[in-house]
């Protein structure tokens, strides 16, 4: 059996960015999120046979890459597979293809942590079930760099209730979000990178500072004093 899992997505007026109607980041990263969720149920390694062993899937890093727009209404396929796992992480990839082309590429990596300490579990007693992985093309994570922040615009963001997951913290896709309400871009994007370094809870306030240099603009998220999430995007 390969490792590898399928679906179909009609894409709303919602999922898109409302001045020039591409794919927000967002969506994208739900998408993502949605997917990686469904495969690892289907496979038994899902929130709810985590969560019984006081485990959950924690997301690192997440980069797509555009190479095509994808209209308003369009029905996607969407597709993810996992690679091998490592010592400690698990790297996952996705493609979302309309009309037979590939519009969009990704990679995220993963960690397992214990759900009360939130440290990280070494996963010796975990691993996908046997099958064929799944071998295609695919893109890489950059290692993205720290940044000073003096003079730049502070954006305060404070999560509410909505804005969590059902890990406790605030849903990796929300970071985009407040990334999309500082930005509001005008243009489609080639690329999008995130990492996040540390949680943010309910009501602690998310800074968030941006460095534009050419096509490349940097993100910094800070939350008491320490740094939350480092973003990437270029246009």
């Amino acid at each position: 059996m390969e490792l590898i899992y399928k679906t179909n997505y009609r894409l709303r007026p919602s999922d898109f960015r409302p001045k020039n109607d591409t794919l927000s980041s967002t969506t994208l990263l739900d998408i993502f999120q949605d997917l990686a969720g469904d495969h690892a149920t289907q496979v038994g390694l899902g929130f709810d046979d985590f969560i019984k062993k006081d485990l959950i899937w924690m997301i690192v890093t997440t980069k797509y890459e555009i190479y095509e727009d994808i209209p308003m209404y369009a029905i996607v396929e969407a597709t993810t597979w996992p690679r091998p796992k490592g010592r400690l992480d698990f790297f996952r990839d996705y493609k979302i293809e309309h009309n037979g082309k590939v519009c969009v590429r990704a990679t995220s990596r993963w960690i397992i942590a214990n759900y009360k300490t939130r440290k990280v579990y070494i996963p010796r007693d975990i691993d996908f079930p046997e099958g064929e992985y799944h071998e295609e093309e695919m893109i890489e994570i950059d290692k993205l760099k720290d940044f000073d922040i003096t003079g730049l615009e502070k954006h305060d963001f404070i999560p509410e209730y909505m804005d969590l997951d059902h890990n406790g913290h605030v849903n990796n896709i929300k970071y985009a979000t407040f990334i999309e309400n500082i930005l509001k871009l005008e243009h489609q994007i080639k690329t999008f990178e995130i990492t996040y370094v540390k949680e943010a809870k309910i009501n602690e306030v998310i800074s968030i500072y941006v460095k534009e240099d050419g096509n490349i603009i940097d993100v910094k998220g800070i939350v008491n004093n320490e740094t939350c999430f480092l973003a990437r995007i270029e246009r």
